[in-house]
């Protein structure tokens, strides 16, 4: 299509003429590979994606790591959408597409602040309306309901179709895809309310550990992360729409239940695995500290 994309930071290669002429590595973002990757393209250059060529990746191995990788792009991207989106917006030469573009590509983070705001509204609106008839509550749910997921379906079963799956395996995972994304919406708005307030962060790596396939290695105590209060108010959420969902099952607002399971279930599952991982690994580093050292 001839827009902007980024340049995968593990999985793809650089011309040295490229990266000099883009003004090289900068570190005022927490996603330099992004930051290059649109710098670049504004200069001219050109990059090719070939899907032929498979490059393995290790994903993470449990939630808090995930939920680091996740926080630092988030914040990373908004970093780089302040950075460079005055540029790409006012640029005379770049079409219209391409700045349609980046705009929603570099922006799109501010998606998860808004879930927030919405898990926070729904059980309220459901209240207020709840006396309302079926052709009312459709009218005014069924769009937004659309509107929100649509996107994220049809991303999601053209990601799992280039996987050469059944229809069957491409459905059956979107609900709890779905409500990962809403459990996440928490310490993703964290990251991008700090970058939208240039609140500086150290670049937290992601811990890579030699898994492969169903062989999963322990994450060493050098990875070890601090306690964050994330997890807390991950909990709290999922008790306030367990909250609704006694609510809705009282007063026999049946309709509304998928929805409130939806979000419950993804706020309690990143809370509790959350928590669990950090304890686990806790334990780990005072298991290893209390072993008596080796003299020489």
């Amino acid at each position: 299509s001839g827009c902007f994309f980024n340049f995968n930071g593990t999985a793809g290669v650089w011309r040295r003429a490229t990266i000099v002429d883009a003004g090289g590595w900068q570190h005022d973002t927490l996603t330099e590979d992004l930051d290059l990757s649109y710098r670049a393209q504004l200069k001219g250059w050109q990059f090719m994606f070939l899907p032929d060529i498979i490059s393995p990746a290790e994903v993470p191995v449990d939630m808090n790591a995930f939920k680091g990788q996740q926080h630092r792009w988030a914040k990373g991207s908004i970093q780089t959408a302040r950075k460079l989106l005055p540029t790409i917006l006012t640029s005379k030469t770049l079409p219209f597409h391409v700045k349609r573009e980046a705009w929603f590509h570099l922006s799109n983070n501010i998606a998860y602040p808004l879930m927030v705001l919405l898990a926070v509204m729904m059980p309220m609106s459901m209240v207020v309306r709840f006396q309302h008839g079926m052709y009312q509550t459709l009218f005014l749910d069924l769009p937004v309901f659309l509107a929100a997921t649509a996107s994220v379906s049809f991303f999601y079963i053209a990601t799992v179709r280039e996987l050469g799956l059944g229809w069957w395996e491409r459905i059956k995972y979107l609900p709890f895809l779905m409500s990962l994304g809403i459990g996440l919406s928490i310490n993703q708005s964290r990251a991008v309310i700090e970058a939208l307030l240039h609140h500086e962060s150290e670049f937290a790596r992601t811990p890579k550990t030699g898994s492969e396939g169903n062989k999963v290695q322990k994450v060493q105590k050098a990875y070890k992360g601090r306690r964050s209060w994330v997890p807390y108010v991950e909990l709290g959420f999922a008790a306030y729409f367990a909250g609704a969902i006694w609510y809705a099952f009282d007063h026999d607002i049946y309709a509304s239940m998928p929805y409130l399971f939806l979000f419950m279930f993804g706020y309690l599952y990143v809370g509790v695995t959350s928590m669990f991982d950090f304890n686990k690994r806790r334990q780990a580093s005072e298991t290893v500290s209390g072993e008596a050292q080796p003299t020489v």
